[in-house]
């Protein structure tokens, strides 16, 4: 049997936290590529964030905004505020601050980790709700999560045979999923996990309950800072900081993964490099 992993983390990081920023700054922006550039004009200024608009343009934050209006011509630029000649981040330190205190109301442990990003120790609040005898997880309490290895695993779950040629499993990689088809997946994958963690015969499910209820925790979470904030995050659950942090970057935007200590051996071996 497994060791017991009882302590849950979630890693909740901000979407383009300075774009959001402005654009709750100035609603016009919502929707249209744009982009924040730092306080040095030489060639427009060095992106430090950019929206997902702009990003489908092909916009990186490896650019300056000059290389930016070439690559998206309709690109909106807004610049960080100076004061003496040097960037004032107050406006965004103000946000960011904002959000650790909605976090507040849902953990007692909050750690923030940047201006953007902030760890939540989340076990005592799974351990008080399952001490409360709060009901199954449901589907609809997991609108935007996914669950790392299980996206695909419906199929498995239900013990259907895989029927695909190898010329097919091949195009299938080739070709890119449409966002209808991933949605289908991981509507499958998470059903079949909470079908795994709730119906299951096996004997140690309560590391999984205790990252299932955490996720639940979390959908509300990130609902309440956007609500309150207008401010859109991501998140990744998992049983450390570490995993946690590597979880929250595998689906964005305003998405959360839960990341089974099951499936850290596979993820590991399939993660890019650069990324751990």
């Amino acid at each position: 049997m497994a060791l017991p992993m009882n302590r849950v983390v979630g890693l909740i990081d901000m979407d383009c936290f300075y774009v959001g920023v402005e654009q709750r700054r100035n609603p016009e922006l919502k929707g249209k590529p744009c982009a924040v550039v730092q306080y040095n004009k030489w060639k427009g200024g060095g992106l430090i964030a950019v929206s997902y608009e702009a990003r489908a343009c092909g916009v990186s934050r490896s650019m300056r905004g000059d290389e930016a209006k070439i690559k998206c011509p309709d690109i909106q630029l807004v610049h960080v505020p100076e004061v003496r000649g040097k960037a004032d981040l107050t406006r965004y330190r103000d946000a960011g601050a904002q959000v650790i205190q909605v976090l507040c109301r849902f953990s007692s442990c909050v750690e923030r980790a940047s201006v953007d990003e902030a760890f939540a120790d989340l076990t005592e609040a799974v351990n008080n709700r399952i001490a409360e005898g709060a009901g199954k997880i449901t589907l609809s309490q997991l609108r935007n999560t996914h669950v790392v290895g299980w996206d695909d695993k419906a199929a498995e779950i239900a013990g259907k045979e895989e029927t695909q040629s190898a010329e097919e499993s091949v195009r299938c990689e080739e070709e890119k999923p449409s966002a209808e088809e991933k949605e289908i997946q991981r509507v499958h994958g998470v059903s079949a996990w909470l079908s795994t963690v709730y119906d299951s015969d096996e004997i140690d499910r309560c590391n999984d309950l205790h990252l299932t209820v955490a996720a639940a925790i979390v959908e509300e979470m990130r609902v309440a800072v956007y609500e309150e904030l207008e401010l859109r995050c991501s998140a990744g659950i998992a049983h450390n900081k570490m995993l946690a942090k590597l979880a929250c970057g595998i689906n964005k935007p305003n998405k959360q993964t839960i990341l089974p200590d099951a499936s850290v051996f596979a993820l590991f071996t399939s993660f890019p490099l650069g990324k751990v």
